[in-house]
Formats: C-alpha cells, structure tokens, sequence
C-alpha cells in the first residue's frame, strides 16, 4: 500500500525540467502579449496623429477662406 502511495506521489512531483518548460512558456506568452500591446497602441497614435493633422489643416483651410472672404468684401 506504501509502494502505491509512493508511485502516486512520484507521478505528481515535479522535475527542473516540467519548471523550465513552464517558464519558457510564460516568457513566450509575456513577450508576445506585449509586442501585440505596443503594436495597438502605435495604432492608436498614429490614428490619433492623422486625425490631428486632418483637423488642423481643415482648420487653416476654413480661416483661409474666410479671411478670404473678408478680403474680398473690403474690396468691393
């Protein structure tokens, strides 16, 4: 009965090697979650960066056309 108990317990144990293996596989699982965070959030800044850039040259061009527009009224 002590033998069985023992070959259960050995079966459970756990080697250097299943520890190993399982922080290999955490560090794989870190290192890829963070490419892909850093990869989304470039997204994001370079997403937010075209819709500043939009918005800042709609603004120039509507007080360009404006200041046109005043321009043309003082003429007349």
């Amino acid at each position: 009965m002590n033998e069985t108990r023992e070959a259960a317990i050995a079966s459970r144990q756990l080697t250097v090697d299943d520890l190993k293996q399982k922080a290999l596989h955490i560090r794989d699982l870190a290192e890829s979650e963070t490419r892909e965070m850093f990869q989304r959030d470039a997204t994001k800044v370079l997403m937010i960066g075209a819709v500043a850039v939009v918005a800042a040259l709609s603004i120039a061009y509507y007080l360009g056309t404006r200041h046109a527009w005043g321009t043309a009224d003082d003429a007349m």
